[in-house]
């Protein structure tokens, strides 16, 4: 904003011409730091309009403009002279300001008197109307057509009063006005006896009404002309008049101010000695500390070393004997399993004894530990039939012989196979295995598309999560980009990131705002102010905005807690947006409803009685092709506005259309 403002307007920054101490920098920064200096007084108030109020601007021959309109004489007061450089010159020039303002209190209560003179004028002029108004009612659409226009040049005066502070120079032609107050005056006596004689031509003439409604209709719009030209001197005066008593507040505490920042300063020098000369000695003190320090680091880093020493011949032992003790407890492991193994197949072993004994009991009735201990040998022969001879127990042992329990096994299989085959035949055998096969045949088909659908799944989820990824850290990174230039944009400085609190796990992971604004250390969001967050907040709502636009955003009171310096700069934001996107806005704010193309709200004209109103901004050089209203005619030219209505390149004409 400087540099465009240096560039069009032939600007320079007050701070850049004054030359001064290191120390004392950040308070000439702080004092002059929105000051700009300008050739004249034209240029500082089309750079005032420029900058939205941004800077203060002060000319060669001392007129200050600040940046709420508010304009100065300058030091010179207006007649060239420089400003005092002592505290009793300075005196002496507010005491100077102080008769001055006595005069004008004067002038401004001579012109209260001419306000009440002017108002019963007025209250004579409404009496005359009152008859003509009656007789215009039936003309309420042409009149509801002037009274939008008069509430539009309302809406005009009002910007205008405010603009009128800078304007101070009407203080000096104030004699002038009074003169021109007094012809108003005599006209406006004039046109109140013209009315009258029209009154009384009304009352006697009825069939002259069309006529004479015509010439009316002229006289009451000089008539308001002639009013609101007085309304706006009176307006300029007092305003005048309220502007020089706040500045006189503010220069007297101005003056306490500088006195105690010079006695500040000067003792801050003192310090400054004093303390440089203490750092000298502590320097000296360090200097020898440090001699002493190196000493004893040398030793205690050959002590150290030899602990060190120490500690690889025990770590050694340490590591030998773990060696052995993991072997140990391998061993026992070892053994452990084989005893579990053991214990297991005994328990198999058991438990298969126990089945042949119930086997035996229930299919042949018969207790095995009841049945006579005897052997048995069988001979078997190659033709015939086999051999077989009883023995006890004591013939077997003397004869050295055993029982071959494997062939016995083998005997009883066979036998039972025989039993088994010549056992009842299963007619429905063939259809139940080829159910059974079917069934397989089906659960096996089932549990491969099963398997088949899981590894699918699994592979989809598995892409999906890394395309998610993908997608995610891409567009986190693009805003957490945005974001850093974003958060410094609007702050004017400071530093902000985006920190993801799981990098391992994106999906699931939270993401943490971290700001520091200009002068304050890098802390979370949730530690910062109001206005603060509200700020950060809009840095990553447009940060976000950015990687994705959205053809309509809503922001409700999103400005509420922000104050006239984040104003503007919230604005300034937006405004990069608005080609791309189109913004409904709830807001309270002057500076924010001033960047709207359509106002919508809601009036009560009547008690009672609520209306939506739609105000749709136009600028002055467009056409307006969306309904059927005519532009509102700018107000005649006067004296104390001229300057203010000429055609601007940023001036808006506004249309009023009531909404059904």
């Amino acid at each position: 904003m400087q540099e465009r403002l240096k560039t069009e307007f032939q600007s320079v920054a007050a701070v850049s011409v004054v030359d001064s101490d290191a120390s004392v920098q950040s308070l000439i920064g702080g004092l002059l730091g929105r000051m700009m200096i300008v050739p004249d007084l034209t240029a500082a108030t089309a750079a005032l309009r420029a900058s939205n109020g941004e800077f203060d601007f002060v000319t060669a021959t001392g007129e200050l403009l600040t940046r709420h309109g508010i304009f100065t004489g300058g030091a010179g007061n207006g007649n060239g002279n420089k400003a005092p450089g002592s505290i009793l010159g300075r005196k002496n020039q507010i005491a100077e300001l102080q008769a001055q303002l006595a005069q004008i209190q004067e002038q401004v209560n001579e012109a209260s008197r001419k306000k009440g003179a002017l108002q019963s004028e007025q209250t004579s002029l409404q009496a005359s109307l009152q008859q003509a108004q009656t007789e215009l009612r039936n003309q309420e659409v042409a009149i509801a057509a002037h009274e939008g226009e008069f509430n539009a040049l309302t809406n005009s005066q009002r910007s205008l009063n405010s603009k009128i502070e800078t304007v101070v120079y009407e203080v000096q032609a104030l004699a002038a006005h009074e003169q021109e107050g007094q012809q108003k005056r005599a006209a406006l006596a004039e046109v109140v006896t013209q009315a009258e004689v029209r009154e009384q031509a009304s009352q006697t003439q009825v069939t002259e009404i069309t006529t004479s409604l015509e010439q009316l209709r002229h006289q009451r719009d000089a008539a308001n002309s002639v009013l609101t030209e007085a309304k706006v001197t009176l307006a300029s005066e007092e305003q005048l008049c309220v502007s020089l008593a706040r500045q006189k507040g503010p220069l007297e505490q101005r003056l306490r101010e500088l006195a105690q920042i010079v006695q500040q300063r000067r003792n801050e020098c003192s310090s400054f000695l004093q303390r440089k000369s203490q750092f000298e000695t502590e320097i000296g003190e360090s200097q020898r500390q440090i001699q002493r320090l190196t000493h004893e680091r040398e030793v205690v880093n050959q002590h150290t070393a030899e602990l060190v020493a120490q500690k690889e011949t025990q770590d050694q032992a340490i590591g030998t004997r773990e060696e052995s003790l993991r072997e140990l407890r391998r061993r026992l492991t070892e053994v452990q399993q084989l005893r579990g193994t053991l214990e297991v197949e005994l328990a198999q072993k058991t438990m298969s004894v126990q089945n042949l004994r119930e086997r035996i009991q229930q299919k042949y009735q018969v207790n095995i530990d009841d049945v006579r201990s005897e052997c048995i040998t069988i001979t078997i022969a190659d033709e015939g039939p086999a051999r077989i001879q009883t023995l006890t127990p004591e013939e077997m042992a003397a004869s050295g012989a055993s029982t071959d329990w494997a062939s016995v096994s083998d005997q009883v299989v066979a036998l039972q196979k025989r039993i088994d085959e010549m056992g009842p035949v299963n007619l429905v055998a063939i259809e139940e295995y080829e159910e059974t096969e079917q069934r397989h045949t089906f659960l096996t088909q089932q549990h491969e598309d099963l398997v088949q659908a899981k590894a699918q799944l699994l592979e989809v989820l598995n892409k999906i999560n890394t395309q998610t990824k993908e997608m995610f850290t891409e567009t986190f990174n693009k805003i957490r980009d945005n974001f850093r230039l974003m958060f410094t944009e609007i702050f004017g400085g400071g530093k902000a990131d985006l920190i993801l609190s799981d990098e391992g796990d994106v999906l699931e992971s939270g993401i943490d705002i971290v700001a520091r604004p200009p002068g304050k250390q890098l802390q979370s969001i949730t530690l910062l102010s109001g206005g603060e967050q509200t700020m950060t907040a809009v840095a990553l709502l447009f940060s976000i905005y950015q990687v994705k636009p959205s053809p309509f955003c809503v922001l409700d009171e999103l400005d509420a807690p922000l104050d006239e310096s984040n104003i503007n700069r919230f604005i300034r934001v937006l405004q990069r947006f608005i080609a791309q996107s189109q913004f409904i806005i709830i807001t309270h704010n002057k500076r924010t409803i001033g960047m709207a193309d359509v106002l919508y709200g809601v009036t009560m004209e009547e008690h009672g009685v609520s209306r939506i109103v739609s105000v749709k901004f136009h600028k002055a050089d467009e056409q307006v092709t969306d309904h059927a209203a005519k532009p509102l005619v700018p107000p005649a030219a006067n004296p104390v506005d001229g300057e203010e209505d000429k055609l601007q390149s940023k001036t808006d004409t506004m249309e009023v259309v009531m909404a059904k």
